[in-house]
């Protein structure tokens, strides 16, 4: 019998730490109209130092520290959740 999996996406998936979710805040183009966008994703400067260094990489910036890169401390958050979609497609690929 043929393996049929059936998926509405890559099984993928980029997680983020969640202790850090509530403290991003966002700079907004136009405060008043957030629909126009926003210039970036950051963190006060207490919320910053208070993380472990090298743990997220940042610039400095009016409003405090602008995120570019997140690296964490934790495995499991970041691009090795892409494991599960790899060991799909070996499985599927055994299977024949």
């Amino acid at each position: 019998l043929p393996r049929v999996y059936i998926a509405c996406n890559a099984g993928a998936r980029i997680g983020l730490v969640e202790e850090l979710k509530p403290k991003f805040k966002i700079k907004f183009y136009d405060e008043d109209s957030p629909n126009k966008g926003f210039e970036y994703l950051y963190l006060t400067d207490e919320d910053y130092k208070a993380l472990p260094e090298g743990t997220v990489i940042a610039k400095e910036v009016a409003e405090g520290w602008a995120v570019t890169d997140i690296v964490g401390t934790t495995e499991g958050i970041g691009v090795e959740n892409l494991r599960g979609s790899g060991m799909i497609a070996g499985e599927t690929s055994k299977a024949y």
